[in-house]
């Protein structure tokens, strides 16, 4: 992964795509990212938890199934794991994505991972908690990693506000057409990743890595 930027800045919040196919090794990253800072309090939208499980990524995690049990959580003074499973049911899920992301940018120092962004945003549409914590979690000490199997189909606002775009192989060239617009590269070569592949862009630097 590419390391370049200032070293002023490496602790700095920062907000995160990782986008990749199934197999494609996308949440190996996504804890790879989360891990690479020590982290006091994690909130992670988790929709596919028993694969997943990010519960085991630090001890005490706490794994919540509602916003009120999820605000409860995060309402402690000290360190917090918190993984949310959502229903996948998509009304109701994103009114209380909106909440949970509202909350984690009023409780501050909070890093957020969201995996299968696809299931609770639209290529034109974030729910309001979302929106706000991207744009402006940073200044609460907030970061944020966002994953999908299915970029094309998530908040495209989400790409200009990234510190970093990470990009793994994937099925469909809708998917790898937006992706190449976030990296600054040519369609083609998303789409001829394959295996454990990636690209990477550091929004800060313009630099493109790949490994």
């Amino acid at each position: 992964m590419s390391k370049g930027g200032n070293k002023g800045n490496e602790r700095a919040p920062e907000v995160v795509a990782i986008m990749g196919g199934t197999g494609s090794g996308k949440t190996t990253q996504v804890l790879r990212v989360l891990h690479g800072k020590a982290r006091r309090r994690t909130l992670v939208w988790s929709p596919k938890e028993r694969e997943d499980n990010y519960a085991g990524a630090y001890m005490g995690s706490v794994v919540v199934r509602s916003a009120t049990d999820c605000i409860h959580e995060m309402r402690a003074s000290g360190p917090w794991h918190v993984v949310f499973v959502p229903s996948l049911l998509r009304k109701s899920d994103e009114a209380m994505f909106s909440v949970v992301c509202m909350a984690a940018l009023a409780a501050r120092d909070v890093c957020v991972v969201v995996d299968e962004l696809h299931t609770v945003t639209r290529p034109n549409m974030a729910p309001d908690g979302w929106r706000k914590l991207v744009m402006m979690g940073r200044s609460a000490g907030c970061s944020v990693i966002g994953a999908s199997q299915r970029p094309a189909s998530i908040d495209k606002d989400f790409f200009g506000n990234c510190s970093r775009v990470h990009v793994r192989r994937l099925g469909y060239p809708e998917d790898a057409k937006v992706c190449a617009k976030a990296l600054g590269v040519d369609a083609a070569e998303v789409l001829a990743l394959s295996g454990y592949k990636w690209l990477e862009r550091n929004t800060l630097t313009g630099k493109v890595s790949r490994g």
